[in-house]
């Protein structure tokens, strides 16, 4: 291959920091965090993280319920990073096991669909 096609490792991944081919891209602050989910698990996913998720009925340690803010707060924050595609693939494979995506890597609750009136 001539070196018009070869890429250079220019960029580093804004969640490991190991260099990357990578571009830019529109993404979270933080990957999935797999310990987070477990706790959120423990504490019971249904009763705190989702639609019917209500934290005023619910017994929650102080310093949980404020990594809970952060956490939600960094997953709800998207911005341009570069991101190297082990991160990628690592935060798809969590999000399929902790958000139940199917195959496709989406659930039915997270498409988005337009019908067209004309």
């Amino acid at each position: 291959m001539g070196s018009k096609y070869k890429r250079s490792l220019k960029n580093y991944c804004k969640w490991c920091g190991k260099p990357t081919i990578m571009e830019e891209m529109l993404l979270s602050d933080t990957p999935i965090l797999e310990f987070m989910e477990e706790k959120i698990d423990k504490h019971g996913r249904d009763r705190i993280w989702g639609e019917d998720g209500d934290w005023s009925s619910e017994d929650l340690d102080s310093d949980f319920e404020a990594e809970l803010l952060v956490y939600d707060e960094m997953l709800n924050t998207i911005s341009k990073k570069v991101v190297c595609i082990s991160c990628l693939k690592s935060d798809d494979d969590l999000w399929k096991k902790y958000y139940r995506g199917d195959d496709d890597g989406y659930s039915d609750d997270t498409e988005i669909r337009f019908d067209a009136d004309f």
